[in-house]
């Protein structure tokens, strides 16, 4: 990580003579990540179902720069903020031009045991506990390993005050996101709430999400799930539950599917999977994913959707890797709009990440 001090004086403002300074780290960070990917079916494709090979983003990280920086207020208070955007390392552009940083931007207060609270553009609750403690992919970046817990958790959200705290073995969090009407105050708002909890090795999770639509709040997207982990020697296996029902029609956007204004979605998903550092260089990831969807609006229409998914990793150094991935997705039924053309798919990619 390279380091800037920055020495920040604060002086006159008409609120004191003299001047008062403080001091403060700021870091700069990031991942550099791209692949090479084969799909054997995609959209836009003649027929809607020929096969490509191109460059993309990486298959477990965004390629993203950042920058965060604290500053100690004494008796174990911090202040502190994050500003991370998105880029694509194949073509250099913005992975979200509308916004200069589109990952995250956020100031926090930290105040030790009572916890710490954020102010802004952040992840959920649910994203982050699945990101950082129980998905096997660490919620993957290919579309097409990425679907479940992408559609389900909403990755993250703005206008969102957020409080987290670590209380023993049990860690939680709570937002609450305000939209932006002034009309409808209702519309755009989100909630959401995690639980884990750590018995030894075992890991369990809970989270529930509520977030109304940002043009009707007439319409909304409620889910939960259930998580849990296991640690073993050189290896960790995961399981999850997710239970989501949506009239937003924003499940059946990221899912790849046609979204229609009679549709009440509704989702029944599992997922399972391992990592395993099979050397210290070497380690393998297996995961798979499964989805059973309906509208409850019309009778019949019912879909299913499952992924298998394998990657494993070189370490080249602590910030150097190269790694492998393979993926195959399944549609039947009312899903099969999920995928283009077929009613099966397969991913394969090589790619190179630094972590600076």
């Amino acid at each position: 990580m390279k380091r800037i001090t920055l020495s920040l004086a604060i002086a006159g403002l008409g609120l004191a003579a003299g001047t008062a300074s403080a001091e403060t780290s700021v870091t700069l960070y990031g991942i550099a990540d791209v692949s090479i990917r084969y799909l054997s079916t995609s959209a836009g494709s003649v027929g809607q179902d020929g096969s490509r090979v191109s460059m993309e983003n990486g298959a477990i990280s965004n390629s993203r720069w950042g920058m965060r920086g604290s500053e100690d207020l004494g008796n174990g208070n911090r202040a502190f903020f994050r500003l991370e955007n998105n880029f694509n390392l194949q073509n250099g552009r913005s992975g979200d031009p509308s916004k200069t940083f589109g990952r995250m931007a956020y100031i926090g207060l930290d105040g030790g045991q009572i916890g710490q609270l954020t102010l802004g553009l952040q992840n959920t609750p649910m994203f982050d506990m699945l990101a950082d403690h129980f998905d096997p992919l660490t919620v993957g970046n290919y579309d097409q390993n990425a679907w479940l817990p992408a559609a389900m958790s909403r990755v993250r959200t703005n206008n969102m005050t957020k409080y987290s705290n670590t209380i023993g073995d049990l860690s939680m969090a709570l937002s609450w996101a305000n939209g932006e009407s002034w009309e409808d105050h209702k519309a755009g708002q989100q909630y959401g709430a995690s639980l884990r909890y750590m018995v030894g090795k075992l890991g369990l999770g809970a989270a529930y999400q509520q977030t109304y639509d940002g043009a009707n709040s007439d319409l909304r997207q409620r889910v939960w799930n259930l998580n849990a982990s296991y640690q073993f020697d050189g290896a960790k296996v995961f399981a999850g539950y997710f239970n989501g029902r949506d009239e937003t029609g924003w499940v059946n956007a990221v899912m790849g599917g046609t979204t229609t204004a009679s549709l009440d979605r509704k989702d029944n998903g599992y997922f399972v999977g391992a990592t395993w550092q099979a050397t210290p260089r070497w380690a393998i990831t297996g995961a798979g994913y499964y989805d059973q969807s309906k509208n409850v609006v019309e009778d019949g229409d019912k879909g299913k959707r499952y992924a298998l998914v394998a990657v494993a990793e070189y370490s080249l150094s602590k910030r150097s890797q190269l790694y492998g991935t393979v993926d195959w997705n399944k549609v039947s039924s009312a899903a099969s709009g999920e995928i283009a053309g077929k009613n099966h798919q397969l991913g394969a990619a090589v790619g190179f990440r630094h972590i600076f």
